[in-house]
Parts: structure tokens; sequence; C-alpha cells
């Protein structure tokens, strides 16, 4: 299974609060009827706790996945109907958009004990060093460092990693081209753990430290599942 994620900025003029309240009472209903679509996610950003300055492309103020089974599922459902009226809407909240096709790898599972208590979620976006290697040996190196920490640990760390650029979106928006690689996702109980863990010697090392990957953007983000 596979993601697209777009990466967008809030169109000029339009407050925060209307941004947020479109993207999901408006454009959230207009996606939910796109065909192929497993899952639906937004991510609305509640707290800025790192961006890169100045920040590359355009700017980011919020950031949507949607699950599809495979590239060509993706394909099918950007021909239909559902999927036109969507990119319509989005000329009346959106900036600039990037669009990327991401694939997941859980490094870090929950618990039983732990499942129910995703409280509060970080997603940082990184771009690969200029002499990083392959995926295959990325990824080993992003798990040991999720995994040490010094103060509250994440609960849950997903890492995705960027395989398919090409899938840009005509709506009527500047095309946008934020160097996302890489695109990591962990869950805290609360908050005050994820602001903790963020500050701490561990989770400096991970997020600015000398790694593979370059740190663009770190985010406290409200979750909202649509679909």
């Amino acid at each position: 299974m596979i993601f697209r994620s777009a990466i967008f900025s809030r169109r000029p003029g339009l407050s925060e609060a209307g941004f947020g309240h479109h993207w999901l009472t408006v454009h959230g209903e207009l996606a939910r009827h796109m065909p192929g679509v497993h899952r639906y996610r937004q991510n609305h950003i509640v707290e800025r706790l790192y961006e890169l300055q100045p920040f590359p492309c355009h700017e980011v103020g919020g950031i949507s996945q949607q699950w599809f089974d495979d590239v060509a599922a993706m394909e099918r459902c950007e021909r239909s109907d559902a999927y036109a009226a969507v990119k319509r809407d989005i000329p009346n909240f959106q900036g600039a958009i990037t669009i990327l096709v991401l694939q997941a790898t859980e490094l870090l599972a929950p618990s039983p004990a732990t499942h129910a208590a995703h409280a509060a979620k970080l997603l940082v976006l990184a771009r690969r060093q200029a002499t990083t290697p392959d995926d295959s040996i990325l990824l080993p190196q992003l798990r040991v460092a999720a995994l040490r920490a010094d103060g509250p640990a994440p609960l849950r760390y997903v890492q995705n990693l960027v395989i398919d650029r090409a899938h840009p979106v005509a709506a009527g928006v500047p095309q946008g081209q934020v160097p996302v690689d890489a695109m990591a996702e962990m869950w805290f109980a609360d908050r005050a753990a994820l602001r903790a863990w963020a500050t701490s010697r561990s989770g400096q090392a991970f997020l600015h430290g000398p790694a593979l990957l370059d740190t663009l953007g770190v985010y406290a983000v409200e979750d909202i599942t649509i679909v």
C-alpha cells in the first residue's frame, strides 16, 4: 500500500481559522467520496517546533495523507469525477501545493497497553543529504535513532520515504517543489510528552544531529481521520 501526501500553503488573505475550517468541513467532505481511498487523514498544524529558514519553495500550512492499494489505484482515482470536484476546490483555500507519493515502514509499533493512548502526533519533514546512500541503509539508522530516549519516548514511530514525485496537481495554484524525501510520524501520550521528547538530548539528536537526513520542519499536529 502507498499513500499520496499533499503539502500545501494557505491561500493569501485567508485566516488560519478560515483555512482550517474550509479544509476540514468543505474539502474533507469532497475528498471523502474519492474512489479507491482506504484512509484519508488531515494533519492540522497546532505548533511549529522548528522550520528551516528560509523554507524552500513554499510555506507549510497543512499536510494531507490518502492511502491507496498502489500507484495505479491512485491514478484511477485521479481520473474520477469526485477527484475533479476536489481539484476545483483547491484554490478556495490553498496557496501552493507539493504532491508526493510515499511508502511507510513502521519502525516502532505500539504495545497493547499504549495502543489507545496516541493523543499527540509529531510530524517531521526531511530531505536527503547529498551523500545519503540508498534507502536500505537509510532506514536502519533511523530505527536506532528513534529508539534512543532520555525522556518520554515515542509510543509509535512510522518512517515514510518518498517513492514518486510524478503526480502534480493542475488545479489553478502553483505546483510546489518542497524537497521532502522522508516524512516521519511519531505518536506520544500527550502534548507534554511530545514536547519533552522533542527538546530532549535524544530528540534533538534525532531531529538535528549528524545523520542521513536534513530536517526541514517539525510540527505538532492534530491528526484528523476523514475516511
